[in-house]
């Protein structure tokens, strides 16, 4: 069993779980596990780093969707909080909250899915970019300077170079990466692979809402109607892209305690 590094906000005797996205932590989801706190106080919002991000132990050596949540229900069991659990997930950390229904339903209450669709998902597009950047980049530098001009001349954006650099650790004189880039690599094959509906559409005790933003393509409209025939909650944030929890925190936590019910 691994237990995952986290973060606790709140004092509440429910458990509210923050699950991050490919390649962050929990830390990027720092604003939002306050903002919920303030908002849901009988909640303790718990952001985790999942496997292998962050401070969290290393992936094994073949990822997948379903170790990482059982890393993360092992988890919940170790702090010692009470189910049903709410899970809200970002992207990878939707998928991981949709495994981890599907292994153990009973212990869930309620699922919050952030712009992340049960759909198998080929991987390609901007991230595939990222990552192939990530995997040629120096294994060490003797300053983050050295690193952003490497991935500024691969030609990332300087939002996806800030999110890449989070997961440097600087050691003496020099920074080198605190990630497995090869284990991670691996797993970002396997995000999309699995078809996730049976999470949603069998029956279930805990309910579940969609958040999408509503300029990304990752929760296509087809998608939509399939949820909402499902009893799920579908919400769209106009204008927000995927990253919808760094460009519209307010209105997402306002939407996530709506559906809270």
């Amino acid at each position: 069993m691994s237990v995952l590094a986290h973060t606790r906000v709140g004092t509440g005797p429910r458990a509210m779980f923050l699950l991050h996205g490919f390649l962050g932590s929990a830390r990027n989801l720092a604003s939002l596990a306050r903002g919920l706190a303030q908002r849901v106080t009988a909640c303790s919002v718990i952001a985790l780093d999942l496997t292998g991000h962050g401070d969290s132990p290393a992936l094994p050596p073949r990822p997948d969707l379903a170790a990482i949540a059982h890393d993360a229900l092992d988890t919940a069991r170790a702090l010692d909080t009470p189910p049903p659990w709410t899970l809200i997930g970002h992207s990878l950390g939707g998928r991981v909250a949709l495994r981890a229904a599907a292994l153990e339903p009973t212990a869930l209450g309620h699922l919050t899915l952030l712009d992340v669709t049960p759909s198998p998902r080929p991987a390609g597009g901007e991230v595939a970019t990222i990552v192939k950047a990530l995997g040629a980049a120096p294994d060490v530098a003797h300053d983050r300077q050295t690193f952003r001009a490497w991935f500024r001349q691969a030609g990332l954006p300087p939002p996806a170079i800030d999110w890449l650099l989070l997961n440097l650790a600087h050691e003496g004189k020099s920074y080198r990466w605190r990630i497995d880039r090869r284990a991670l690599t691996a797993l970002y094959d396997e995000i999309g692979a699995e078809d996730l509906w049976p999470a949603v559409e069998r029956r279930r005790a805990y309910t579940v809402h969609e958040i999408r933003g509503g300029a990304s393509d990752h929760v296509p409209d087809a998608d939509v109607r399939r949820l909402e025939a499902a009893g799920c909650r579908v919400d769209t944030i106009e204008g927000a892209s995927h990253f919808m929890h760094v460009e519209r925190p307010e209105e997402l936590v306002d939407r996530i305690v709506q559906g809270l019910g």
